[in-house]
């Protein structure tokens, strides 16, 4: 107990400090407000972690009908919550304490409450962490707990931990690696290096791809600076580091390699905007950065040359500086961000330097001289008034301003007093004022730069339990949906604002999903093969069937959810139920989840055929991704109309459309419109000329949003197809400005084959649906050849056929079919990440080598104890 008596000092202090820290927000959450972001927060964050809380604590680790159309959420959601190891060991607890009856529901206003507090531990334990670091590191204990503050307590921890909850694990593992590099370099001992890269990889991809860019500048650096004797050859330090590296890769790989499957099975279309190679503005990194923010203290050591003689300070002084010329580089940014749009999340690394230069400063704080100030202090002070100077945005009378000149006074002002009198109460005082200037920065950041900028303020219980987030009203609707169904599968189309993982918070399988990483089969499903509006473009998201019938039939869209006065209902769907402000519609067609065909086409088939056709395709058979044997392709139920054309409050010429007016556009008058006209398409290429605006685009009732094209959500995909009730005349109206439209066509559609398939009788039975394990009866009378599932196309699901494991197919561009037997058919099919048992193996046999890697160095070398 005497020997855990220091480290348990350590840990009370850090979590005393973690509290402080987080003074604002548990002043907030005791109002009824929460640490979570008003926009990802709330349409990811919480629905994430309520979605894999309760797959997890019923045993279901895979597979979720409930996200989207369907998704593997272990390999899809890895980016978030499914491998986060500060995530798994919450659920443990609150599953432990559910079961102990203390917490009785786990939705997700539970977990908005929880979040300040998973917070505070987390960053507990990163102050820890960080501190045995620095000590580890011959820094007096004192000095590495304010230099592990200064890292901590940095505002891009509260602004991680706010907005993308996940993002502030990445603190955790940094500081593990680089003690596992220290470990390697002073005693060559990998262990410790070996677990940090398996955990990394485990616990987020991404950040494990960002932690160790930082970790191999920072083992660039250390090969040219040795902080201790008898540490080992260059050579052999790069060869045990790529040794452990190679088998803490391998650990994880059971995590790793299905993430890693995901992202490259994922679609973002590329960032076409420049990248400069240095910021045009100045980010004042002094003052009022939401970035970082650089303590006074810490520029003034800086420029204390003196200081570079001790190694440990010339290690983190010299990366210090070059993470100050990176952080002003968008292209630096970019590269950290996987070469897309550039991100600024990489700068905790700086925040970790700089607490470390600042430890090592304490400790050398007595070979400070009357010199040795002076000139320090004058270029300290000079290089604040450059940023005064030269950010256009600077405001002297603001809080960030006041409080960042009074910690420059205070800093110049009691090392003055030390240099002078050599007391060790002014080295106290000191010590003190950085670590007040770090909590005041802290609470100041999370009032000014996230409660009022970031509009957290908002989130509240009031918000999340009310109309614009789980309106109450809907779940009147959709309890009544619940409780009218048998089926084992319908979906819902509602989606709250721009919020598309509302069917996780309200409980019901949707039409919407938004991710960072989806189904990339999917994602060209709709951006491209079938040219579904979604009613907001936007990266990262699926939502709705643009009102088109046949789509809604064929994935069991069976009830839509929409305002009263809103007349973008789609075909077939007749009221059924209605609230005060809402009206249920159930949809009169919608076909069985499993349909059998022998009529096969293929893609390349209908390439250059519109996104109708090849839904009269899927319709009236299977659409495979290759074959060889094809069918002729289905007679056409859309006609392409002739149609007048006018300009209202425009000019239209050389296909360039100039709005002079408020709203304008162009009249298209249909000729001779068939009388078994269901539905209008109109079809068009549109482009805005604007630089950076984005716009609404209207098709008589129907509304669209485009994205800015300096946005870095735009999708750059321009091919628009917009239904329409029949109708005569085709109003498309613009903001005003200019656009490129073009190839506008006007397609009327009947629906004789969708009526018809819907007449058909649902051949399959005992369908169930557990998670990633799907069984069903299909009776295929007819001897077809395929049976196709409305089921988004993974790779990782497995078939069986009456006991005989067959080939699942990609058909009908994103979802699944597979080969039937003539008559009965027990099916059934089973979900698990892909390649996760070869995975799992190379997990398996890594570990093996792990310990045996560590072992045998344990038995030539004395371990160094890190508790």
């Amino acid at each position: 107990m005497q020997k855990l008596r220091p480290a348990l000092v350590l840990l009370f202090f850090s979590l005393l400090l973690s509290a402080i820290g987080h003074t604002v927000f548990l002043r907030q959450w005791a109002n009824g407000h929460f640490m979570v972001g008003i926009n990802d927060g709330l349409s990811q964050m919480l629905p994430f972690k309520d979605l894999l809380f309760e797959q997890y604590t019923r045993g279901e680790f895979f597979y979720s009908f409930d996200f989207g159309l369907g998704a593997g959420t272990f390999s899809e959601l890895s980016y978030y919550f499914s491998t986060s190891i500060v995530f798994l060991v919450s659920v443990m607890i609150v599953a432990l304490l559910k079961f102990a009856n203390i917490i009785q529901t786990t939705d997700v206003l539970f977990w908005a409450n929880a979040a300040v507090f998973i917070s505070i531990i987390r960053l507990a334990t990163v102050l820890f962490i960080t501190t045995r670091l620095f000590m580890y590191m011959n820094i007096s204990k004192s000095a590495a707990f304010i230099g592990a503050c200064l890292y901590g307590l940095s505002g891009m921890y509260f602004r991680h931990a706010t907005y993308w909850e996940f993002f502030a694990d990445a603190y955790l593992w940094l500081p593990l690696l680089l003690f596992g590099v220290e470990k390697i370099f002073r005693e060559q001992k990998p262990g410790w290096f070996l677990v940090a890269i398996a955990v990394s990889m485990i616990d987020n991809f991404y950040f494990a791809y960002i932690n160790f860019l930082l970790t191999a500048l920072y083992i660039l650096f250390r090969l040219f600076i040795p902080l201790s004797t008898n540490e080992q050859t260059k050579k052999k330090s790069i060869m045990s580091f790529l040794i452990a590296g190679l088998i803490g890769a391998g650990i994880s790989a059971v995590s790793f390699v299905p993430a890693v499957y995901a992202y490259l099975n994922n679609h973002r279309p590329d960032f076409k905007q420049e990248i400069l190679w240095k910021n045009e503005l100045l980010d004042n990194i002094l003052f009022s950065s939401s970035i970082i923010v650089l303590p006074a203290f810490f520029v003034l050591v800086l420029f204390c040359w003196f200081l570079y003689n001790h190694k440990t300070f010339r290690l983190f002084a010299l990366l210090g500086i070059v993470a100050i010329i990176m952080h002003n580089s968008p292209m630096i940014g970019s590269a950290f961000n996987g070469f897309s749009a550039p991100q600024y999340r990489w700068e905790y690394f700086l925040s970790l330097v700089m607490g470390g230069a600042v430890a090592v400063a304490f400790d050398q704080l007595h070979k400070f001289t009357r010199w040795r100030f002076l000139l320090p202090a004058i270029l300290t002070i000079l290089s604040f008034v450059y940023y005064v100077r030269n950010d256009e945005y600077f405001e002297m009378d603001s809080e960030f301003s006041t409080l960042a000149i009074r910690a420059l006074i205070m800093t110049l002002l009691l090392l003055a007093l030390y240099v002078n009198f050599n007391k060790d109460i002014v080295k106290w005082l000191l010590m003190a004022s950085v670590l007040v200037w770090t909590l005041l920065f802290a609470n100041l950041y999370q009032t000014e730069k996230i409660l009022d900028e970031g509009d957290i303020s908002q989130v509240s219980e009031e918000l999340i339990t009310g109309v614009d987030y789980d309106d109450p009203e809907i779940n009147t609707l959709i309890e009544f949906i619940h409780t009218k169904e048998s089926d084992e599968l319908y979906r819902i189309d509602w989606m709250e604002g721009v919020r598309n993982n509302t069917p996780i918070v309200q409980d019901f399988q949707g039409l919407s999903a938004y991710s960072s990483i989806l189904n990339k089969n999917l994602l060209y499903f709709y951006l491209y093969d079938l040219e579904i509006d979604m009613g907001r473009e936007s990266v990262s998201r699926y939502a709705t069937l643009g009102n088109r019938a046949n789509l809604y039939s064929m994935l069991q869209g069976k009830y839509v959810i929409r305002s009263r006065g809103d007349t973008n209902i789609p075909y077939g769907f007749n009221e059924i139920h209605s609230s005060e402000k809402y009206i249920v519609y159930e949809n009169d067609y919608v076909l069985p989840f499993a349909r059998s065909t022998s009529t096969v086409y293929e893609e390349q088939q209908l390439a250059k055929l519109s996104p109708l056709m090849r839904e009269q395709a899927m319709l009236t058979g299977v659409v495979l991704d290759r074959s060889q044997d094809t069918d002729s392709l289905p007679e056409s139920n859309e006609n392409i109309l002739a149609f007048d054309q006018a300009t209202i409050g425009a000019t239209y010429h050389d296909n360039v459309l100039t709005v002079v007016e408020r709203t304008g556009g162009l009249n298209l008058t249909v000729e001779n419109l068939p009388l078994s006209t269901d539905d209008l398409f109109v079809s068009f290429h549109l482009e805005t000329k604007a630089a950076d605006q984005g716009f609404l685009l209207e098709v008589n009732d129907y509304q669209t949003t485009r994205k800015s094209n300096q946005s870095i959500y735009k999708t750059f995909v321009d091919d628009l197809t917009i239904r329409i009730p029949a109708d005569e005349s085709i109003e498309i109206r613009l903001p005003k400005g200019s656009y490129d439209i073009t190839d506008i066509q006007v397609y009327s559609a009947s629906y004789e084959s969708l009526r018809k398939q819907a007449a058909q009788p649902d051949l399959s039975s005992n369908l169930s649906i557990d998670g990633s394990q799907v069984r069903l009866d299909y009776a295929n009378k007819d001897n077809d050849d395929f049976l196709k599932l409305s089921i988004p196309y993974e790779r990782g699901w497995q078939a069986h056929v009456n006991g005989k494991k067959v080939q699942v197919a990609k058909a009908d561009f994103a979802f699944m079919a597979i080969p039937l037997e003539a008559g009965d058919n027990d099916i059934s099919l089973a979900y698990r990440p892909p390649f996760f048992k070869s995975a799992a193996a190379v997990s398996l046999v890594s570990t093996l080598f792990g310990f045996a890697l560590v072992f045998r160095k344990r038995k030539t070398r004395k371990p160094t104890d890190f508790t």
